[in-house]
């Protein structure tokens, strides 16, 4: 007979379910995988406590929980209910036929009822059920050997679990904090798919400012159960004191060797081109556009799972490199651009993502028809890529869409007067014989919710018109370095106070490393200050270092695209993601050695990694809380 594990998580999210709500009945599924012939309960779904029938609600909460269960690689296993009275310990009808749809399914399901008498007393409480073979029929689990005791089939991860689970509800009230499916049709803010608060203590490393970078040793971070970091400090202060005692909740420790570290933002990046990443660069822009851009667009705009597998496999590569926002270039075709969206929803980046808008092409048969057809394709995608994502929770709605002109050859002055509200374009020197500020400004798109890419043509004037509206660069070096004739003058631009963030311009640029942007960044800079030097020795110099490179690639990106992440304080959202240099005191881990004992990390420890890291250092990511399934991550952080 398979076996049944019972996490202590998923133990405690049964009890508090029972507990909020002791004179009405609840239900809720369990989530778990199977390994051989055991079954390891992970998690719960807690879904009603108003319920006497399979109703609607019912049904699109089910569903709902299965697709979370599956984007988070695990499937639905089981059924848990409770009943009105302490003393029915009875499968209802409807509970019966919930946990045969989960057995069609999945043939080693169970269901659990909870014994109200128990509950409370320090025993499980928990009695299985178990489908009759060949039939539909379930009945209680008889054995020799009760469940959940010593050689039995059902066990507990965690013995204590039910003595646990009295002091948080007795001495905590954690369960008058959960919330399940009924809670959150009354209150959208609550989180019913996860319930999950957690608590990390280690290093943290970020850049709050410019100029400033933090190291946080032995810190103790609090993240919400909706994913917002509620509280920084040290472990043996009053206040973590305080929180953790009224939380008490596991807490995840990063290794000597690591830290945590905000999650990297790109600012600039053509999701089809990632098709032929590293391809053609020898030709000019011109030519490369239209034998490899257009051509790349045109294939997945006709091509819908081509566009499903391609975008999916970027999504996998941004996770991987520790890139937690993007800022996306689409097609012109909205469908195209909704499947994007998807993919990087699904996988749990923030993206804002384009939709391309241009009335003019060098290509024939990649052009929109006209600029009023162009506006409403835009519109029909931003009314799509919302709806995409209006399902979900507001803080879980991770997907944004952006308005994005082209660049100015491509687009007539009627577009880019429509395109007056939000957009993300490319300086280029201008057709129309007056410079591209000019042109976006008299359009409208001059303003703080702008994003400008590359750059590289603007003199201290228009350094100063950006600054004062509030608009942003996308500084992407390696781009620049194929394809401009200039470099983008970035020490200028930081010192007149104007927000950058950094970008792979994929696949102008071949790295979709963010890390590989920020040396890039820095080499340039040096080149830059070196020309300088040559010709005016008594001039400021010109060259960023690799903190200023760290504070781009974080906060300094999340603050161009508008976002509150890329920082470790209370409300923001904890992006993140851990890095590990060494183990075992001087075993370096990826390209790093070490020859003598490390201890704790020091800025030439980081600046080793941020030289000759990679991505064999990120142990974990998480976005908005909630963990991704990343290549190279353990179980914990």
């Amino acid at each position: 007979m398979v076996s049944y594990s019972l996490s202590e998580n998923a133990y405690l999210k049964i009890f508090f379910h029972a507990a909020k709500h002791p004179h009405l009945p609840v239900n809720g599924v369990l989530l778990g995988r199977q390994t051989s012939d055991v079954v390891v309960i992970e998690d719960v779904i807690p879904l009603l406590h108003h319920w006497t029938s399979l109703s609607p609600m019912m049904e699109i909460g089910l569903d709902l929980a299965k697709g979370h269960a599956e984007a988070q690689d695990m499937t639905l296993v089981g059924y848990y209910q409770a009943s009105e009275r302490l003393d029915d310990t009875a499968l209802a009808p409807v509970g019966e036929r919930i946990a045969q749809k989960i057995r069609d399914q999945f043939n080693d399901a169970v269901a659990f009822v909870i014994d109200g008498d128990k509950l409370g007393t320090g025993d499980p409480a928990l009695l299985p059920y178990l489908p009759q073979p060949s039939t539909s029929f379930w009945r209680p689990y008889v054995a020799q050997i009760p469940a959940f005791t010593t050689g039995s089939n059902f066990s507990l991860a965690n013995p204590d679990s039910p003595s646990r689970a009295i002091t948080l509800v007795r001495d905590h009230n954690l369960h008058e904090k959960f919330g399940d499916f009924d809670d959150h049709l009354e209150d959208v803010t609550i989180d019913w798919l996860r319930n999950n608060a957690s608590a990390f203590k280690g290093t943290l490393v970020h850049c709050p400012s410019l100029g400033q970078l933090e190291v946080l040793e032995n810190h103790v971070l609090l993240v919400d159960h909706q994913g917002f970091i509620a509280y920084v400090g040290p472990p043996d202060s009053e206040a973590s004191q305080e929180f953790l005692a009224k939380i008490d909740i596991p807490i995840t420790t990063i290794p000597s060797g690591g830290f945590l570290l905000p999650t990297f933002c790109d600012l600039h990046l053509h999701a089809p081109q990632f098709m032929f990443q590293g391809t053609g660069l020898h030709l000019p822009l011109m030519q490369w556009l239209d034998e490899y851009a257009f051509k790349s667009e045109e294939s997945l705009d006709s091509q819908p799972e081509l566009a499903k597998s391609v975008y999916a496999r970027l999504a996998e590569r941004l996770r991987d490199a520790g890139t937690g926002a993007v800022l996306l270039f689409g097609t012109i075709n909205s469908t195209t651009n909704l499947i994007l969206a998807e993919a990087m929803q699904k996988i749990g980046i923030r993206a804002l993502v384009g939709k391309l808008s241009m009335d003019i092409s060098s290509r024939p048969s990649y052009v929109e028809p006209s600029a009023l057809a162009s506006l409403r394709s835009a519109e029909e995608f931003i009314d799509g890529c919302r709806d995409l994502v209006s399902s979900y929770e507001p803080h879980r709605r991770l997907v944004e869409p952006v308005i994005t002109p082209r660049f100015v050859p491509t687009c007539s002055d009627d577009l880019l007067q429509g395109l007056g509200k939000l957009a993300q374009v490319q300086w280029v020197l201008s057709e129309r014989h007056k410079n591209d500020i000019d042109v976006f400004d008299n359009s409208g798109l001059l303003t703080e919710n702008t994003i400008q890419a590359h750059c590289t043509f603007l003199d201290t004037d228009m350094l100063f018109r950006m600054s004062g509206s509030c608009s942003a660069v996308a500084h992407c070096p390696l781009s620049n370095s194929y394809f401009s004739e200039k470099p983008f003058p970035l020490r200028e631009a930081l010192d007149l106070g104007v927000p950058v963030g950094l970008g792979s311009d994929i696949a102008g640029g071949y790295s979709i490393d963010i890390m590989n942007s920020m040396r890039q960044a820095v080499a340039v800079s040096r080149i830059r200050d070196g020309t300088r030097k040559l010709s005016d020795s008594e001039g400021k110099s010109l060259a960023v270092d690799w903190k200023d490179a760290l504070y781009l690639a974080t906060r300094g990106g999340a603050s161009a695209l508008g976002l509150s992440c890329g920082v470790f304080q209370a409300g923001a959202p904890f992006d993140a993601q851990c890095i590990e240099v060494y183990q075992d005191s001087n075993k370096g881990v990826g390209a790093l050695d070490f020859f003598e004992p490390q201890s704790g990390i020091t800025l030439d420890l980081l600046e080793k990694w941020w030289c000759i890291g990679d991505e064999r250092n990120r142990r974990g990511i998480w976005i908005q809380g909630q963990k991704l399934n990343a290549k190279n991550a353990p179980e914990h952080a």
